[in-house]
């Protein structure tokens, strides 16, 4: 009954670990999620003004970051904004252009005067207690200098994370590859739970068999040892050459 439990549980974790759609770095849901984004994608003009707004779900805010991540490029860090003790800007983000509005738990940052460079994934993350990515946005520079790379790039898909590289396509070939490996280990788990449960099968049985034949082994070594000549056990004085010692002199105890 153990093993068929033991069973059970294997195929379980088998089937969730081979179910589609999962990933193993994702950003929480907005309802559920310490801090979210509400807008998806943003589309503004050159020389325009663009807020992305970000908020948080705790009363507590102790520290909140801004990350840009561009096309094909790595993931840079805007702002920090503590409670207290005011905004720190990185990089050649200046505050000029930059700018942080407050309201309640929500903290948004404005450009001003967009250019093309501006067009990029942005991410605002809670960065105490625990680090939490919100889901992003993606600022979309329409104009008549924009570059057709620019206007043909899209919202990088990359399964709500902040490490990878947006592409024209998306992330689909990383995700079709996470998914054959996933599928892959699944497979290769479930083999292993039907081996063990062989083997736990096999092993059963060899243990039932010894037990029927143990009885008989016993026995018959028993009777090996009470293997001796009866003529030895059932001597009478006798004269030589009397009627009892014909008679017992060759009789043997033989198992038949």
């Amino acid at each position: 009954m153990t093993c068929f439990w033991i069973l059970i549980l294997i195929f379980s974790i088998t089937i969730y670990t081979v179910q589609p759609g999962r990933r193993w770095v994702t950003a929480q849901s907005p309802t559920e999620s310490l801090v979210y984004q509400p807008d998806e994608e943003l589309s503004v003009d050159i020389g325009d003004s663009a807020t992305l707004q970000c908020c948080v779900s705790q009363k507590e805010v102790g520290l909140i970051a801004w990350f840009k991540q561009p096309c094909r490029k790595t993931t840079q860090i805007i702002v920090m904004l503590y409670k207290s003790a005011g905004d720190t800007f990185y990089n050649e983000f200046p505050n000029s252009r930059f700018q942080i509005e407050r309201s309640s738990n929500c903290f948004s940052m404005s450009i001003l005067n967009i250019t093309p460079s501006d067009e990029a994934m942005y991410y605002c993350a809670l960065m105490r207690p625990s680090l939490v990515f919100a889901d992003g946005t993606y600022l979309k520079i329409k104009g008549e200098n924009v570059t057709v790379a620019s206007e043909t790039s899209k919202p990088a898909l990359c399964d709500n994370s902040v490490v990878c590289e947006p592409t024209l396509h998306g992330n689909s070939t990383n995700m079709n590859t996470q998914e054959k490996t996933v599928l892959v280990l699944g497979t290769a788990l479930g083999l292993c739970a039907l081996l063990i449960f062989c083997l736990t099968y096999f092993i059963l049985r060899r243990r039932k068999c010894d037990k029927k034949d143990f009885p008989g082994t016993r026995q018959e070594s028993n009777f090996d040892s009470l293997t001796y000549e009866a003529s030895q056990l059932l001597k009478k004085n006798v004269k030589p050459g009397g009627r009892d010692d014909l008679m017992y002199s060759n009789v043997m105890y033989v198992k038949v």
